[in-house]
């Protein structure tokens, strides 16, 4: 049951991954060359840093998690989710809630895609562990092969199907995303494609203490 599981998502999610790849290709054509303008994401990006800080390295008392060197596609992604309501208006999202305004600021896509393309720019800042979170990471090994369907054995993603990296994301952040996927508040909104393949993988993650199990395999695999 559990590895049809595994097929079955895997399935979904490629099919989601090339349609979506398909979609980037096309947008692509009529944008080859464009690069974010690093000088006004830098700028833009004043206002993100009072959460997420100046080095993009994250604060868990502000629900702001780590962001520095994500992929620029997925940062793009996911303030065009903000922005259009499909993520950041659950009334249980506080982290949420609080983006989708800030979202709401940036008012053109070409100052969208400089502030994603500035966060890309930043170094990766490795997180602090919290004692709360820690888990198994042996026992996290078997969670995680549902997991590596998408975001790959690596944990560092795959942009056709969708899937950010996980590794260098705070372990708190990871805890949070699951449970809300888990619970609905987040991925399933009507237009988020991606959102019900996430909120089926971590319905395999049982217990709390499992999905700590696969954060710990996740922070071992940097």
């Amino acid at each position: 049951m559990f590895s049809k599981l595994i097929t079955t998502l895997a399935t979904v999610a490629l099919s989601i991954g090339v349609t979506a790849g398909i979609a980037s290709l096309a947008l692509a054509e009529g944008t080859e060359g464009a690069q974010g303008d690093l000088a006004r994401g830098a700028e833009l990006f004043a206002l993100c840093s009072q959460c997420h800080g100046a080095n993009g390295g994250g604060d868990q008392v502000t629900l702001a998690p780590a962001i520095a060197g994500l992929p620029e596609w997925y940062v793009d992604a996911q303030l065009v989710k903000f922005k259009s309501g499909l993520r950041g208006l659950n009334a249980h999202d506080t982290g949420g809630l609080r983006m989708y305004p800030m979202s709401q600021w940036l008012r053109t896509e070409a100052d969208q895609k400089a502030v994603a393309a500035y966060v890309a720019s930043l170094p990766p800042v490795d997180p602090t562990p919290i004692p709360e979170f820690v888990g198994n990471a042996t026992a996290g090994q078997g969670y995680y092969a549902v997991c590596s369907a998408c975001h790959g054995p690596n944990g560092k993603g795959n942009q056709a199907m969708g899937a950010p990296p996980l590794v260098g994301l705070n372990d708190w952040y990871l805890y949070s995303a699951i449970q809300k996927f888990k619970a609905g508040i987040r991925g399933s909104i009507p237009g988020d494609t991606l959102g019900p393949v996430m909120m089926g993988m971590v319905a395999t993650l049982p217990t709390d203490d499992a999905i700590r199990d696969v954060i710990a395999h996740i922070q071992a695999l940097e």
